[in-house]
């Protein structure tokens, strides 16, 4: 089994990965560390030097990739399943969920400091109206977590092992 974690940027799908994994005993992938593994260039640098058709590419090899490891917690890039193929690939290879704060805790979450990291996230406007573009491919995850402005991450595991508890003994 495999879990992907969607989610728009800051939404905290590798800390609660992380943390998930850990928990579950299972393997932990950030699509986004195997990106920049891959070109040898950070995000930020692979959208500057190369623009985002390479990231994008380089994101569905990682993603792809993902498939050969069972059981595996997999943080992707806000961005990667809004690409039809990628929302799908996960879907078959997994369970997709949907780590969904309010708008204004990414922000909080962001800081000056990771605003400058993201490439897409030049400034609120623009970033809550790609955050906006985004919902559609979002919702169509498998699970959803609505995550509170205070909300731990510990606690935010706790709620999907729960959820997936869930659904072991519906199947």
């Amino acid at each position: 089994m495999r879990v992907y974690l969607t989610g728009f940027m800051g939404a905290g799908k590798s800390t609660v990965g992380r943390e998930l994994a850990a928990r579950l005993s299972w393997p932990f992938v950030d699509l986004d560390e195997e990106v920049e593994l891959a070109a040898g260039l950070a995000v930020r640098e692979i959208f500057e030097q190369r623009g985002e058709p390479e990231f994008r590419r380089l994101e569905r090899g990682a993603l792809l990739a993902t498939l050969d490891r069972d059981p595996a917690v997999v943080a992707v890039g806000g961005g990667t399943l809004t690409v039809a193929d990628n929302l799908e690939t996960a879907r078959a290879g997994g369970l997709v969920i949907w780590i969904n704060p309010p708008f204004a805790a990414i922000v909080g979450r962001i800081g000056a400091a990771g605003k400058a990291d993201r490439p897409l996230f030049r400034d609120e406007t623009s970033a809550f109206s790609l955050y906006r573009e985004r919902l559609a491919s979002y919702r169509r995850a498998d699970l959803v977590i609505d995550v509170g402005a205070e909300e731990s991450p510990a606690e935010v595991v706790g709620r999907i092992v729960l959820r997936l508890g869930e659904r072991a003994c519906s199947t």
